[in-house]
């Protein structure tokens, strides 16, 4: 599908303007009113990326409070951990692209494929990580019979579908939005670190079939290990949910009374400070460090980190102070 079919021309649908304001009311008020908005003003092919998200999200917080009462260990291919994270970051990414797509100027043909695509997709994933783990055993890497090889080409599958449409969302974020300075900076950086996180994904998958095709133990730690403790796991964690970061920073901002270039300037520092934190976790993962060593080198978390704690500190600092005001 070209990226033109996103994008209406001047005799096709007008965008939808980007629901709630902070207007003269107060921040609660207008936050209120805007997440009742997202809904009202959400077309058909939202509501149903929001539907199926917030179903994954729930998939995964039952396979959380199953974990807290049967107990088990946070690491290990049989883990309650995966179909847990599985559910809850799949459920969030396909709630926050519905999300998106309010800024976006998608015809509504188009909005329905790519919706329908990823819903599909994100369902198939988490499916497959629920079932395997149901069947108890591994769901990655995991060719011990012919169904559970074809389980996990299906899986390679549905993440591959995955990964195309949130390129082309990137594609259509950069090219044309309806959001205003912040939020569109907030978005366009936050797809760039979620296919971040796809291709630290597909560096993970790569890893763990070269070490099955030396001859490795299939299944064991080293598959998602690199060198003696690198977690590639956690540098594949951190961009995966950088946008909702950016996006409710954005959003926030909107109600804070703050000048648009000043929100702007916050996005972008968080942006930057994230950035950071990404590349401190990449570089330690390819030295072979594990991410918290509580080593000298690990006081390098504190730039990036430091960023972050001081947008989202003005952030509720300027809420609190125009919550008062108004």
């Amino acid at each position: 599908m070209s990226i033109t079919h996103l994008i209406p021309s001047r005799s096709g649908r007008a965008p939808r303007p980007a629901p709630a304001t902070a207007g003269t009311s107060t921040p609660s008020e207008g936050m209120r009113a805007s997440l009742k908005g997202f809904w009202a003003d959400a077309q058909g092919y939202q509501r149903l990326a929001y539907l199926v998200g917030a179903a994954l999200i729930a998939t995964g917080l039952v396979h959380a409070a199953i974990w807290a009462v049967a107990g088990g260990s946070v690491s290990g291919p049989l883990s309650w951990r995966k179909p847990t994270t599985f559910g809850l970051s799949f459920g969030m990414v396909t709630a926050t692209l519905g999300w998106i797509a309010t800024y976006l100027p998608t015809r509504r043909p188009a909005g329905w494929v790519l919706s329908g695509l990823l819903c599909a997709s994100t369902t198939a994933e988490v499916a497959w990580v629920t079932l395997q783990h149901a069947r108890g055993v591994p769901s990655h890497f995991n060719t011990a019979t012919s169904l559970d090889d074809d389980l996990f080409t299906g899986g390679g599958v549905s993440i591959a579908v995955t990964v195309l449409v949130i390129a082309v969302v990137t594609v259509a974020a950069f090219v044309r939005t309806t959001a205003p300075s912040p939020m569109a900076w907030a978005i366009r950086s936050g797809l760039v670190a979620l296919l971040a996180a796809q291709l630290v994904g597909a560096w993970m998958i790569v890893h763990g079939l070269s070490l099955l095709e030396t001859g490795a133990t299939p299944l064991t730690r080293s598959m998602s290990t690199y060198g003696a403790e690198g977690a590639m796991k956690f540098a594949h964690a951190v961009p995966m949910h950088a946008i909702q970061v950016f996006m409710v920073l954005a959003w926030l901002l909107g109600f804070s009374g703050v000048h648009p270039r000043r929100q702007l300037a916050l996005v972008l520092m968080a942006v930057a400070g994230y950035a950071g934190l990404f590349g401190v976790v990449v570089l330690r993962t390819l030295d072979g460090l594990a991410p918290f060593d509580f080593g000298v080198s690990t006081l390098i978390y504190l730039i990036p980190g430091g960023l972050l704690a001081a947008c989202a500190v003005v952030t509720v600092a300027n809420l609190y102070r125009r919550q008062r005001q108004v």
